[in-house]
C-alpha cells in the first residue's frame, strides 16, 4: 500500500466526530510511518460533546440554558477547522480531489441522516395530520438536497407549523455546513491559483460575512439566521485557524507534562466565554450577532490550544470523548423525538418524559454509530457501490418528501371517514386577503391595499383586529349584499387592536394600530368591530381598551367588542379529529359538540375580563363563546350532517365557520346600540 493511501486510511480511523475526522499534528516527533504528522485530538471530541449537550439541553429545557443553541455555532467552528485543514494539507501534497472529497462527505453524512429521516417519516405517516405532514414532506425534500435552511426561511410565518413541532427543523444547520463544503474547496483552489495569502484572504471573507450578518440581522433576523453567507463567518473562523496552523489539524507544540501559564489562561478564557454565551443569552439579543462572538471565539481558542488542564481533564475525559464520538447521530435523533412528544402531549411534555427522550436519543445514537455509520463509512472496498447506494436512497427519500408536499400531506393515509376534516388552512386563508388587508409580520401600515377600506357604500362596518379578525371577515362579507352594508378590514397578525400595544416580535404593531385609528377618523365607519384571539394578557387588555375606546367613540356611531370564540388545545381542531379517531377506541368522528381538547377554561377567563370592561365603557359586547358552547360542549362541526369544522387550528375560523358565526351575530352588530 502506498504511503498516500495508507495515510488516508489512518486519517479515517482517528477522530470520528460530528462531521469530519481530526488528524495531523504539528509536532515533528509525532510523524507517522510515512512522514505525515498526525495526532488524535480527543479534546476536539470533547468540545463536540459540549456543543451537542448544550443543544440538547436547550431543546429539552430552554429556560435552563437560554443560549444552548450556540452549540451549533461551536460545531460550525470545529467543522470549518477540520475540513479546511484536511483540504489544505492535501493541496500541499498535490493529491486533493474534489470527487474524492465529496464521496467522503457522502459516506460520512448520509448513513445516519437517511436512517433518521426515514424513521421520522414513518412516524409521521401515522401521527401527523395533513398540514403537518405537508410541512414534514417539504422539510424532507429540502433536507435531501441540503437546502433545509432555505426551505425553513420560506416557511417562516405566523401561519406555519410551530417550530418545536417540526421534526426535521434542526437540519437547517446541516444544510449550511453542506453548502459550505460545496463552495469552500473551490474557493481554496482559486486562492491558491491566484497566489493570494490564504490566511489574509480567509480572514477578509470572515470579516465581510460577519459585517453582512450584522446588517441583514438588523433588518431581517430570519434571513441572517438561515442564509449561508451570513453564517459563513463562523465556519471561516475555524478555517482561518486551520490555515494559521499551517494546514494541519493541530495546535502549537506543547509538552502535555509541562505547565505554561499563558495557554492555561487562554484555555480557561475560551471555556468561560462559551459558558457565558450559553447562560447569559437573552431573547432581545441579536442572533447571530455580536454576542455570538463569545461562543465562536471561545471555541476557536480551545481548538487552537492543546495540552492544558482543561484540554486533558475536561475535554479529553472519557465520557466527553464518547459523547463526542456519537454527537452527529445524537444531534440527528433528539429533535424528531422531542417534536413528536410535543405533538402527542398537547398539555406539555413532562420532565420525566423529556429525560427519557434524552436517554433514548443517546441509545439510538450509539446504535446508529456502531451499526450504520462505521460499516458504511470505513474501508476501501466497495466505495463506489456504497456512495451510489447512499445517493440513490437519499434521492428516493427526497422524492417521498416531494410527494408529501405536492399532495398536501398524503391524504391517502388518512381513514376515509375523517379525511374531509383534515385541513391545511389554505382552504380558508385564501379568503383573508393575506398581505393586503391582513398584514404579515414584516409588513407595515403602508402595505394596506386600497380595497381594505371597502367600496364606499354605507352603512360601513369596519373590522379591526388580528388574524382571528381576518378569519371572521369572509363571513361578514358574505352577508354584505343581503343585508345592505359595506365592509372594511384592517388587521395585522399577532397584533391586538389596541392603541399603545407593543409586541416585541411584531415591530409594526404599534404603528399599524396608530394608522388604523387615523383611517377610522377619515372613514367615519358606522360600526367598528373589535375581534382578536385576545391572548395578550390582562394588563394589555384592560389598559389597551381604556386607551383605545375613548379615542374611538367620537369617530364612529357604534362599537362592538367580540369576545373569544371556542378554542382548542394541541395542534388545533383538524389535528384533534385525527387524534380522537385513534384515541377514542371507537374509531369515530369527533362529535359535533365536544369538550375533547377544548380550551374553554381559558376562554371563560378572558371573557371575564372583556365583558365587564365593555360594560364599564358603554360599548356592545357579544359573547362568541355563548354562541358556540353549552353544557354539552363547544361546536366543533357544523353544516349538513356536521360536514364542516368551525376552525382548522386552535381558533382561526374555517370559511364555513366564518359564515356560520357571522350569521349568528350580524343582526346584533347592525342593531348594536350607539
Amino acid at each position: 500500500m502506498s504511503c498516500s493511501r495508507k495515510n488516508e486510511e489512518e486519517r479515517e480511523t482517528m477522530n470520528i466526530a460530528w462531521f469530519e475526522i481530526a488528524v495531523i499534528n504539528t509536532s515533528a516527533a509525532e510523524r507517522g510511518p510515512c512522514g505525515v504528522r498526525q495526532s488524535y485530538r480527543p479534546d476536539i471530541d470533547g468540545l463536540r460533546a459540549v456543543s451537542v449537550l448544550a443543544v440538547l439541553i436547550y431543546h429539552a429545557f430552554p429556560s435552563i440554558l437560554p443560549g444552548g443553541f450556540f452549540g451549533v455555532d461551536i460545531f460550525f467552528v470545529i467543522s470549518g477547522y477540520l475540513i479546511t485543514g484536511i483540504i489544505h494539507q492535501q493541496m500541499l501534497e498535490k493529491r486533493f480531489s474534489i470527487a474524492d472529497f465529496y464521496a467522503r462527505r457522502i459516506r460520512r453524512i448520509f448513513p445516519a441522516l437517511i436512517l433518521v429521516v426515514a424513521m421520522t417519516f414513518a412516524l409521521g405517516w401515522f401521527l401527523l395530520p395533513l398540514r403537518e405532514m405537508q410541512s414534514l414532506g417539504t422539510n424532507i425534500a429540502g433536507g435531501a438536497i441540503f437546502a433545509q435552511n432555505f426551505v425553513l426561511l420560506g416557511q417562516v410565518g405566523y401561519f406555519d407549523v410551530a417550530a418545536d413541532k417540526k421534526p426535521l427543523l434542526h437540519l437547517w444547520s446541516l444544510g449550511i455546513e453542506e453548502q459550505y463544503y460545496v463552495v469552500w474547496p473551490l474557493v481554496l483552489i482559486l486562492i491558491r491559483r491566484w497566489s493570494l495569502n490564504r490566511l489574509i484572504a480567509v480572514a477578509t471573507l470572515a470579516a465581510a460575512s460577519f459585517a453582512l450578518c450584522l446588517i441583514v440581522g438588523a433588518r431581517a433576523p430570519d434571513y441572517a439566521f438561515y442564509l449561508p453567507v451570513t453564517r459563513a463567518w463562523e465556519l471561516l473562523v475555524g478555517s482561518a485557524l486551520a490555515l494559521w496552523h499551517g494546514g494541519y489539524i493541530a495546535s502549537a507544540e506543547q509538552d502535555e507534562r509541562d505547565f505554561h501559564i499563558l495557554p492555561e489562561i487562554a484555555a480557561a478564557g475560551g471555556l468561560i466565554a462559551i459558558i457565558i454565551g450559553l447562560w447569559a443569552y437573552r431573547s432581545w439579543m441579536l442572533d447571530p450577532g455580536w454576542f455570538t462572538l463569545l461562543p465562536v471565539f471561545g471555541a476557536a481558542v480551545l481548538i487552537g490550544g492543546r495540552g492544558t488542564l482543561i484540554h486533558r481533564h475536561i475535554l479529553a475525559a472519557r465520557p466527553a470523548v464518547f459523547i463526542g464520538l456519537i454527537s452527529y447521530p445524537l444531534y440527528l435523533w433528539h429533535f424528531p423525538l422531542m417534536a413528536y412528544a410535543r405533538i402527542h402531549f398537547v398539555e406539555g411534555v413532562r420532565i420525566r418524559y423529556m429525560l427519557a427522550i434524552l436517554l433514548i436519543s443517546g441509545l439510538l445514537a450509539w446504535l446508529t454509530y456502531a451499526v450504520v455509520e462505521r460499516p458504511l463509512r470505513f474501508g476501501r472496498k466497495g466505495v463506489r457501490v456504497k456512495v451510489a447506494g447512499l445517493v440513490a436512497t437519499m434521492i428516493a427519500l427526497g422524492g417521498i418528501g416531494l410527494a408529501a408536499d405536492r399532495t398536501n400531506g398524503l391524504p391517502v393515509r388518512i381513514p376515509t371517514s375523517i379525511r374531509p376534516f383534515m385541513l391545511t388552512g389554505g382552504e380558508s386563508s385564501q379568503y383573508w386577503r393575506l398581505g393586503k388587508c391582513l398584514m404579515l409580520p414584516e409588513q407595515s401600515a403602508a402595505d394596506f391595499a386600497d380595497e381594505c377600506a371597502g367600496n364606499g357604500g354605507r352603512p360601513l362596518i369596519l373590522i379591526w383586529g388580528d388574524s382571528y379578525a381576518a378569519s371572521l371577515y369572509p363571513g361578514v362579507k358574505h352577508f354584505a349584499d343581503e343585508k345592505g352594508f359595506n365592509v372594511a378590514e384592517f388587521t395585522a397578525s399577532s397584533c391586538a387592536p389596541l392603541i399603545g400595544y407593543v409586541n416585541p416580535d411584531r415591530r409594526f404593531c404599534k404603528p399599524i394600530n396608530d394608522d388604523v385609528l387615523r383611517r377610522i377618523e377619515r372613514l367615519r365607519p358606522d360600526v367598528v368591530i373589535f375581534y382578536s384571539t385576545w391572548s395578550y394578557g390582562e394588563p394589555d387588555l384592560r389598559g389597551g381598551l381604556e386607551r383605545t375606546i375613548p379615542l374611538l367613540k367620537p369617530l364612529t356611531k357604534k362599537i362592538v367588542l367580540l369576545g373569544p370564540a371556542a378554542t382548542w388545545t394541541g395542534q388545533g381542531l383538524s389535528a384533534n379529529v385525527l387524534d380522537y379517531y385513534f384515541e377514542s377506541g371507537t374509531f369515530g368522528v369527533l362529535p359535533e359538540r365536544t369538550w375533547y381538547r377544548s380550551n374553554d377554561n381559558w376562554t371563560r377567563a378572558v371573557e371575564s375580563i372583556l365583558e365587564p370592561e365593555a360594560a364599564k365603557m358603554g360599548i356592545e359586547y357579544i359573547s362568541m363563546r355563548k354562541i358556540m358552547c353549552n353544557d354539552n360542549g363547544c361546536l366543533a362541526r357544523i353544516g349538513p350532517n356536521g360536514s364542516e369544522l368551525t376552525a382548522y387550528d386552535p381558533g382561526h375560523f374555517t370559511h364555513a365557520g366564518s359564515i356560520f358565526m357571522a350569521g349568528q351575530i350580524i343582526d346584533r352588530i347592525l342593531d348594536a346600540k350607539p
